[in-house]
């Protein structure tokens, strides 16, 4: 006669089936969470490395300028806002690195580029003109002017002086993957930096 065989009943398969489906979920689920935050962390770092390499840039030139302006450009040219009693705020900015504007004097310019809503920059050596690069991977999309020219308390000048501050204002709301949605309640909804520079050629 053959021994007895011992085995689960229907009753404990069962239930060590569904502790498996349970278990499995819970590893799924945290696993999905996880790239999920990863994803997240993704777009905001990509955001601030695209702030960081704009405002490192726009710091070393506007430190380095012997003289600034604010005003309206793109790949045409520049047009400072020299107007008494006109508000120096504008899209654009030229800096010239010795103490002079004549035509041979090394510059850079930034200017925001509305087709693409970007912010770029090109420059002059003193030989020839540079390339019209982006700075801003992400689109800016300002809603007031990206740069402000002001005095040492933050009041927005409107007749030019000597050694003025430029207050930059950029904000993001569009983020290099396309796939990622921007509205309110979606993984970023805004954006933006402030901050003043000052050149350090100028007393």
């Amino acid at each position: 006669m053959a021994g007895q065989r011992s085995g689960f009943t229907l009753a404990e398969m069962l239930i060590a089936m569904a502790i498996l489906v349970v278990l499995s979920g819970s590893i799924i689920m945290c696993s999905l969470y996880g790239l999920s935050m990863s994803y997240r962390e993704q777009i905001w770092l990509s955001a601030s490395d695209d702030a960081a390499q704009v405002l490192g840039k726009l710091m070393t030139d506007i430190r380095g300028g012997y003289e600034v302006y604010v005003g309206y450009g793109n790949t045409n040219g520049f047009t400072p806002i020299t107007a008494t009693n006109t508000t120096l705020a504008g899209n654009a900015l030229k800096v010239y690195f010795s103490a002079s504007t004549a035509s041979n004097t090394p510059w850079a310019m930034y200017y925001y580029e509305s087709n693409n809503s970007t912010l770029c920059r090109t420059n002059y050596d003193g030989l020839s003109v540079g390339n019209f690069n982006l700075v801003s991977a992400n689109a800016v999309t300002n809603d007031s002017f990206i740069f402000t020219e002001t005095d040492y308390l933050g009041n927005t000048l409107s007749n030019a002086i000597g050694t003025p501050i430029i207050r930059v204002y950029l904000s993001f709301t569009k983020l290099q993957n396309p796939q990622i949605e921007i509205a309110p309640g979606s993984s970023v909804d805004f954006y933006q930096i402030i901050t003043t520079i000052a050149s350090r050629n100028r007393p």
